[in-house]
């Protein structure tokens, strides 16, 4: 049986700008929400990105800052398969690796699954929203110009060229006229454009000034006048502290969690930014934001790991991280126990990586 290379595996490198190039492209594997994309939780299987090879190298193509990034390997299918995951007549690319680049040519809309109908629709309409899209100028050269072109008509900004001295062909003025930018870019530019001018005073910052103007308000006031202000007057005129949450939680009872068995993670504060685990010789509190980008991983007891959703990484049960974009483990709490009750300090957290995980507030002996 002949071997084709499919897709087993893909995920998105951090700088994306949140089109929905990718979306419209592949709807099945990339899902676009409000502040990320993300890989839906299906895709995160070979044996789902396998069938959706073609669209998936697609989207890659599609992606206008090129995040897109995807690894194969050589698998063995029939003519039949083959033909249903590429297209009639059409042959599988070569070994690309993660993330490779492939031919930047427009491909024919894919002949979706067949077990998969409901995904099969969706690809369908993606295709036919895509087949009405302005197309690019035939004779731009420049990769990179192509991409940008089709990403801004299919997301419903103006595509135009200039050439440059030389009649090089220019993507400037696609990028610096914020009129012919889509949407979603001329947001990322405004806000990147944001970033350059001065901060606005801090909330700190702000009472801070307030406090020393009205006091000083107040002392000029009584020299004029002749009035002593005590300290009570004092008092009244000062603002009162800002309360701030209690960063210690009370997660239950020591028995509670001396009852799990080694491997067990418990997700009932979860809400509260919590997971106490149990291991061979402790319990610990694990902080839920993935160290590569802030999201918050899903625990999958069957598989007994930390999955996040938006880029991929894993951690197993301890938090140590294995697989995907992370560059660390996951932090844990200090934990404590109080009149028999385990109390977790969210404002005191240790890192593996800095060898703070055998210090003795780190987890509880057991």
């Amino acid at each position: 049986m002949p071997t084709k290379e499919l897709v087993t595996k893909v995920w998105i490198d951090p700088g994306c700008i949140v089109c929905d190039a990718c979306e419209n492209t592949c709807p099945e594997v990339f899902e676009v929400t409000d502040d990320t994309c993300i890989i839906r939780p299906a895709a995160l299987a070979a044996a789902f990105t396998k069938p959706l090879t073609k669209t998936i190298i697609e989207a890659a193509q599609e992606c206008p800052v090129d995040v897109i990034k995807y690894e194969t390997a050589a698998v063995e299918v029939s003519d039949e398969d083959a033909a249903k995951i590429f297209g009639e007549g059409e042959s599988a690319p070569a070994a690309a690796g993660a993330g490779a680049s492939v031919s930047t040519e427009p491909a024919a809309p894919k002949a979706a699954p067949a077990a998969k109908p409901a995904a099969a629709a969706v690809a369908a309409e993606a295709s036919a929203a895509r087949s009405h899209a302005p197309v690019a100028p035939a004779d731009i050269g420049d990769p990179n110009v192509q991409a940008l072109l089709r990403a801004a008509t299919a997301r419903g900004g103006q595509a135009g060229i200039s050439k440059a001295r030389g009649g090089v062909i220019s993507a400037d003025p696609l990028r610096t006229d914020p009129d012919n930018l889509p949407p979603d870019a001329r947001f990322a530019k405004t806000l990147l454009a944001a970033q350059k001018t001065k901060k606005d005073p801090t909330r700190r910052e702000a009472i801070t000034f307030g406090t020393v103007a009205m006091v000083g308000g107040w002392a000029a006031f009584a020299a004029a006048t002749g009035i002593v202000i005590g300290p009570a007057g004092l008092s009244f005129s000062m603002p009162r502290a800002l309360e701030e949450p209690d960063p210690r939680v009370r997660v239950g009872p020591l028995s509670q969690f001396l009852e799990m068995k080694p491997g067990e993670v418990n997700e009932d504060y979860k809400p509260k930014g919590i997971w106490m685990i149990r291991e061979e010789d402790r319990i610990a509190a694990l902080n839920i934001i993935c160290t590569h980008l802030g999201c918050i991983p899903n625990w999958l007891p069957n598989d007994r790991k930390f999955l996040c959703p938006c880029h991929g990484s894993g951690y197993y049960f301890t938090g140590i991280n294995f697989q995907g974009p992370t560059p660390r483990p996951l932090e844990r709490f200090r934990v404590t126990v109080e009149d028999g009750i385990v109390v977790v300090d969210k404002s005191k957290k240790f890192q593996h990586e800095l060898g703070q995980w055998e210090m003795p507030e780190s987890h509880l002996a057991v």
